[in-house]
């Protein structure tokens, strides 16, 4: 047999599992397909066509749940025990795995329960708590689950932290903020616009924390010099480049002006046209905290202040008042 040959059946064999697979598996849907990648790539900011590219939410439809702790409730009607706290101890893959006494506690009756609250919750299962002579013993687990230390966000009626982007829109449909999550945390850029797609401010996050530039804007963008104001077809007169970069995408987009494919190109397109927007507020941080350079400018381009900070700690100040000299 030649290696043609052989080839030729070798991928002919792979090419009807394949479809085999796809007939058995997701049942011949597409849809099936798309569901089960969204699933699979939630935990990822990199894939093609992940969740976290993909997927956009109404803001509106978020709920945020707490961080999981646990919580003693003493049932007695009389008295009631107080202090205790049980901290956490996690496994490889982050599931509960004990639960350390690091304080007994006090005055607890023999009606004691432990419930893990938070993230989750109901995913969690504690049996019935011992105690000797007013003090909590131990507390032991009968179902486990992802323990989480920081709040996270959920869409209603779903299980999973939620990846992809929330949005909140005005009235017209025009984008107010997109906020990007990554299971549950905030991740990537946070973007807010005004009612006419101006974007007024751009913040990094990454995990939860703020990590990267953050930049705030002045409310009106600066047309280039060389702008002369035009007229419509309709007879309107584009006072200002962005009101003609509007009209441009208005008709570009239709019922998706002001949608986020929208704005991103009205932004590009500005900005390739020669106008700019001023920044007001630059900022720079690491891991939560103010690192780099944060500068202040006024609606002329002039620099007010310049300081710059070292995870937290500001190391140099300078402001600028050029009302002298």
């Amino acid at each position: 047999m030649s290696v043609k040959k052989f080839l030729f059946i070798f991928f002919s064999i792979l090419a009807s599992c394949a479809l085999l697979t796809f007939l058995m598996y997701f049942e011949g849907s597409t849809k099936n397909i798309t569901a089960w990648w969204m699933n699979f790539s939630s935990g990822s900011d990199s894939l093609p066509f992940s969740a976290y590219k993909m997927r956009r939410e109404n803001a509106s439809k978020l709920r945020v749940e707490d961080a999981n702790h646990v919580e003693f409730f003493d049932a007695h009607l009389f008295w009631k025990g107080q202090g205790a706290i049980a901290v956490p101890k996690l496994d490889k893959e982050g599931n509960l795995n004990s639960l350390h006494i690091t304080n007994k506690g006090v005055g607890y009756s023999n009606l004691v329960k432990a419930k893990v609250l938070g993230c989750n919750s109901s995913k969690f299962k504690l049996e019935p708590i011992s105690t000797h002579k007013g003090k909590i013993n131990s507390v032991l687990i009968s179902e486990t689950h992802k323990w989480s230390n920081n709040p996270l966000v959920f869409i209603e009626g779903e299980s999973k932290p939620f990846t992809g982007t929330a949005e909140t829109k005005f009235p017209s449909g025009q984008i107010i903020e997109e906020i990007p999550y990554l299971k549950g945390k905030l991740h990537g850029n946070i973007t807010r616009f005004n009612e006419y797609g101006i974007p007024k401010y751009s913040k990094e996050y990454k995990h939860g924390r703020k990590d990267g530039t953050h930049i705030y804007w002045f409310p009106e963008p600066l047309d280039p010099d060389s702008y002369i104001p035009e007229i419509s077809p309709e007879g309107d007169k584009f006072v200002t480049l962005w009101s003609k970069v509007r009209y441009l995408a208005k008709k570009k987009y239709g019922q998706n002006f002001g949608s986020h494919k929208s704005n991103k190109w009205m932004v590009e397109k500005y900005r390739l046209s020669g106008g700019d927007f001023r920044v007001k507020l630059l900022e720079h941080w690491k891991n939560n905290l103010k690192h780099g350079l944060f500068e202040g400018f006024d609606q002329f381009g002039n620099k007010t202040f310049k300081d710059e900070y070292f995870e937290g700690r500001r190391i140099k100040h300078k402001t600028f008042d050029k009302t002298k000299g």
